[in-house]
């Protein structure tokens, strides 16, 4: 079912390219549990191939304007999702905007249907994710074989950038607190969001660019619907499973799909250790690592996010071929 969204609502204090792309369509996918997930679509007549993005934990399709529009000028026919509990999809009753546990597993097969519903066989499909959504799409592409001809990921969240023994103590208190009944508690250090009033590329803990590091601040001090607070309990505890799965050399080693994975170095969010892991275990990975980046490639500076976009461009050239059928002929 597609379901109309009011129009554009934008920030005043974005930039154009920012904003809303004219022709950009709007719809929901309904999962198989009847959660209804908002898509975006941007529509690109001569499109020779497909791109399905999807963001990390917090995101939200407006925050992927921009790069929305980057993939289309690429030839792209462009999709968007906002995962269940986040942007404008289904959330819970009550306290809306307090992140749960997630169901990964159910993440990544609603990934795949919705791959599957909204985009053509006929054309090459890459498939887009960062961070959280990046695991996610790992997970998918390990249970669902073949969905996609080749993904690009973004700093995915395969690991927290905490030290050994650390991260086993973490991981043992979220498991003890959400047994104990806290799993909706936020962990020491959360809570509601709140706007960074003095936020500005030195202090921002995922990006060195002066106006992209503002986005998300942006978008959910201008529309409240949008926000997602910090982690709680049940959201950390789930984490900390699904990277430990993605560590498993055996999951890893069977995704046969050809991957792009960019690792930013300056990380406080994932563990880029994690990433050089996995890309030796994965059978058909080019890592590219970003020594000035910081978490958000897709949001960095046009130092950091050119270079990015001329990795992603060489990888699908290489790995996408557009059927003669998907090709537009030509004048003569």
């Amino acid at each position: 079912m597609d379901t109309a969204v009011p129009p554009e609502r934008t920030p005043p204090s974005l930039a154009a390219r920012f904003r809303e792309p004219p022709g950009f369509q709007w719809g929901t996918f309904v999962t198989e549990s009847g959660a209804s997930l908002r898509w975006g679509h941007f529509p690109n007549p001569d499109a020779d191939k497909t791109c399905v993005l999807v963001g990390g934990f917090a995101e939200f399709i407006e925050k992927y304007f921009e790069t929305a529009r980057d993939f289309a000028a690429r030839n792209f026919d462009v999709w968007c999702l906002d995962w269940q509990g986040q942007g404008a999809s289904d959330r819970w009753t009550e306290n809306p905007t307090r992140p749960r546990a997630r169901e990964y597993e159910r993440d990544a097969d609603t990934l795949a249907k919705f791959i599957e519903a909204r985009t053509p066989a006929g054309k090459p499909r890459l498939l887009v994710a960062h961070s959280m959504g990046g695991a996610i799409a790992l997970l998918c592409l390990s249970l669902t074989p073949g969905i996609v001809d080749a993904a690009v990921l973004s700093a995915p969240m395969l690991g927290l950038p905490l030290p050994p023994i650390v991260h086993l103590l973490a991981r043992m208190y979220a498991r003890m607190m959400t047994k104990l009944g806290f799993a909706n508690h936020f962990i020491p250090g959360a809570g509601p969001w709140k706007a960074r009033e003095n936020l500005c590329a030195a202090n921002s803990r995922a990006s060195t660019d002066a106006e992209r590091c503002l986005l998300q601040r942006e978008w959910f001090t201008f529309d409240p619907q949008l926000r997602v607070d910090g982690p709680t309990f049940g959201w950390i505890d789930a984490a900390f499973a699904l990277t430990t799965r993605l560590r498993n050399p055996a999951v890893l080693r069977r995704i046969m799909t050809p991957i792009l994975l960019g690792s930013a170095q300056r990380e406080l969010f994932v563990n880029p250790s994690a990433h050089r892991r996995a890309a030796k275990y994965l059978p058909h990975c080019q890592l590219v690592a970003f020594p000035g980046g910081k978490h958000e490639l897709f949001h960095e500076s046009d130092s950091v996010r050119g270079p990015w976009f001329e990795a992603i461009d060489a990888f699908s050239a290489a790995h996408l071929h557009p059927s003669p059928q998907s090709r537009k002929p030509h004048a003569d």
